[in-house]
Protein backbone atom coordinates (compact mmCIF):
# COMPACT_ATOMS: atom_id res chain seq x y z
CA UNK A 1 0.00 0.00 0.00
CA UNK A 2 1.36 3.17 -0.87
CA UNK A 3 0.79 7.17 -0.87
CA UNK A 4 -2.27 7.73 -3.17
CA UNK A 5 -3.50 11.53 -4.14
CA UNK A 6 -6.84 12.17 -3.86
CA UNK A 7 -9.52 15.07 -5.10
CA UNK A 8 -12.60 16.36 -3.82
CA UNK A 9 -14.85 18.58 -5.36
CA UNK A 10 -16.11 20.74 -2.55
CA UNK A 11 -18.59 23.71 -2.05
CA UNK A 12 -18.00 26.30 0.58
CA UNK A 13 -20.22 24.42 2.50
CA UNK A 14 -19.00 20.52 2.66
CA UNK A 15 -15.43 22.86 3.57
CA UNK A 16 -17.49 24.06 6.36
CA UNK A 17 -18.76 20.95 7.24
CA UNK A 18 -15.19 19.22 7.26
CA UNK A 19 -14.07 21.84 9.57
CA UNK A 20 -16.33 21.61 11.85
CA UNK A 21 -15.95 17.50 11.99
CA UNK A 22 -19.69 17.38 11.34
CA UNK A 23 -18.12 15.43 7.62
CA UNK A 24 -15.25 13.19 7.69
CA UNK A 25 -12.80 13.14 4.27
CA UNK A 26 -13.27 9.76 3.96
CA UNK A 27 -17.46 9.71 3.53
CA UNK A 28 -16.61 12.01 1.14
CA UNK A 29 -17.15 10.88 -3.10
CA UNK A 30 -13.56 10.92 -4.33
CA UNK A 31 -13.50 12.72 -7.68
CA UNK A 32 -10.22 11.93 -9.11
CA UNK A 33 -7.42 9.30 -7.45
CA UNK A 34 -4.39 9.48 -9.15
CA UNK A 35 -2.45 6.65 -6.82
CA UNK A 36 1.16 7.57 -6.48
CA UNK A 37 1.08 10.02 -9.17
CA UNK A 38 1.06 13.29 -7.44
CA UNK A 39 4.81 13.77 -6.35
CA UNK A 40 5.93 12.86 -10.16
CA UNK A 41 3.57 15.87 -11.25
CA UNK A 42 4.61 18.40 -9.21
CA UNK A 43 8.02 17.78 -9.79
CA UNK A 44 7.73 17.96 -13.26
CA UNK A 45 5.54 20.65 -13.25
CA UNK A 46 7.47 22.71 -10.53
CA UNK A 47 11.00 20.90 -10.22
CA UNK A 48 9.84 21.11 -6.62
CA UNK A 49 9.41 17.84 -4.53
CA UNK A 50 6.41 19.77 -2.30
CA UNK A 51 6.53 23.59 -2.79
CA UNK A 52 5.62 24.46 -5.84
CA UNK A 53 4.93 28.06 -7.31
CA UNK A 54 1.28 28.65 -8.65
CA UNK A 55 -0.34 28.25 -10.99
CA UNK A 56 1.28 25.13 -11.66
CA UNK A 57 1.96 24.42 -7.83
CA UNK A 58 -2.07 24.61 -7.63
CA UNK A 59 -2.25 21.14 -9.84
CA UNK A 60 -1.09 19.06 -6.92
CA UNK A 61 -1.40 21.20 -4.00
CA UNK A 62 1.14 20.41 -0.93
CA UNK A 63 2.22 23.19 1.39
CA UNK A 64 1.66 27.14 2.04
CA UNK A 65 -1.38 28.98 1.92
CA UNK A 66 -3.57 25.94 0.53
CA UNK A 67 -3.45 23.99 3.48
CA UNK A 68 -6.37 23.93 5.52
CA UNK A 69 -5.81 21.37 8.24
CA UNK A 70 -5.30 18.43 9.60
CA UNK A 71 -9.72 16.79 9.48
CA UNK A 72 -10.33 13.08 9.72
CA UNK A 73 -6.92 12.14 10.39
CA UNK A 74 -5.75 13.93 7.04
CA UNK A 75 -3.62 17.02 5.79
CA UNK A 76 -6.30 18.64 3.41
CA UNK A 77 -5.10 21.00 1.03
CA UNK A 78 -7.65 23.36 -0.23
CA UNK A 79 -7.86 25.18 -3.66
CA UNK A 80 -10.66 28.30 -4.37
CA UNK A 81 -12.40 28.02 -7.16
CA UNK A 82 -9.85 31.25 -9.13
CA UNK A 83 -7.33 29.06 -7.76
CA UNK A 84 -8.46 25.81 -9.70
CA UNK A 85 -9.02 27.92 -12.40
CA UNK A 86 -5.17 29.39 -12.78
CA UNK A 87 -4.04 26.23 -12.54
CA UNK A 88 -6.65 24.81 -15.63
CA UNK A 89 -5.51 27.58 -17.49
CA UNK A 90 -2.15 27.12 -16.68
CA UNK A 91 -2.46 23.41 -17.72
CA UNK A 92 -4.11 24.61 -20.99
CA UNK A 93 -1.05 26.77 -21.95
CA UNK A 94 1.42 23.71 -21.38
CA UNK A 95 2.32 22.42 -24.70
CA UNK A 96 3.38 18.41 -25.05
CA UNK A 97 7.41 19.98 -25.87
CA UNK A 98 7.28 22.19 -22.69
CA UNK A 99 6.26 19.26 -20.07
CA UNK A 100 8.37 17.19 -22.42
CA UNK A 101 11.29 19.50 -21.49
CA UNK A 102 10.21 19.84 -17.58
CA UNK A 103 10.48 15.91 -17.55
CA UNK A 104 13.60 14.32 -16.32
CA UNK A 105 13.38 10.54 -14.87
CA UNK A 106 17.09 11.06 -13.66
CA UNK A 107 16.47 14.68 -11.87
CA UNK A 108 13.69 12.54 -9.87
CA UNK A 109 15.32 9.50 -8.96
CA UNK A 110 18.28 11.90 -7.89
CA UNK A 111 15.89 14.34 -5.66
CA UNK A 112 14.36 11.06 -4.19
CA UNK A 113 10.83 11.27 -5.59
CA UNK A 114 8.13 9.40 -4.76
CA UNK A 115 7.97 5.98 -5.54
CA UNK A 116 10.45 6.45 -8.88
CA UNK A 117 12.94 3.72 -9.30
CA UNK A 118 16.19 4.00 -11.38
CA UNK A 119 15.27 0.95 -13.22
CA UNK A 120 12.08 2.58 -14.88
CA UNK A 121 11.50 3.58 -18.32
CA UNK A 122 11.16 6.95 -18.77
CA UNK A 123 9.26 7.39 -22.02
CA UNK A 124 6.04 4.98 -20.35
CA UNK A 125 6.75 7.48 -17.26
CA UNK A 126 6.52 10.41 -19.24
CA UNK A 127 3.51 9.23 -21.03
CA UNK A 128 2.12 8.25 -17.99
CA UNK A 129 2.39 11.79 -16.33
CA UNK A 130 1.08 13.12 -19.64
CA UNK A 131 -2.04 10.77 -19.24
CA UNK A 132 -2.80 11.42 -15.35
CA UNK A 133 -2.45 15.90 -15.99
CA UNK A 134 -5.05 15.20 -18.73
CA UNK A 135 -7.18 13.89 -16.04
CA UNK A 136 -6.45 16.01 -13.47
CA UNK A 137 -6.62 18.66 -16.18
CA UNK A 138 -10.25 17.73 -16.99
CA UNK A 139 -11.78 17.58 -13.26
CA UNK A 140 -10.07 21.59 -12.84
CA UNK A 141 -12.24 22.39 -16.04
CA UNK A 142 -15.19 20.68 -14.94
CA UNK A 143 -14.75 22.15 -11.22
CA UNK A 144 -13.84 25.94 -12.41
CA UNK A 145 -17.03 25.72 -14.67
CA UNK A 146 -18.97 24.36 -11.73
CA UNK A 147 -17.69 27.21 -9.19
CA UNK A 148 -16.46 25.32 -7.03
CA UNK A 149 -13.27 24.47 -5.45
CA UNK A 150 -10.79 21.23 -4.64
CA UNK A 151 -9.51 19.67 -1.21
CA UNK A 152 -6.89 17.53 -2.08
CA UNK A 153 -5.26 15.02 0.15
CA UNK A 154 -2.72 12.21 0.32
CA UNK A 155 -4.50 8.98 1.43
Amino acid sequence: MGMSGRYLVVTNELVASIKSGEVSVHDCSVELDIDKMWQMLQFTLTGEVVEGQPPLGYVVPLAGEQYLGNYSDMDLFLLNNEQVLEAYMALEQLTPEELKKRFSLEQMVAEGVYPVMEDWDAEETFQEIVQTLNDVQALYQATAASGNGIVFYIF
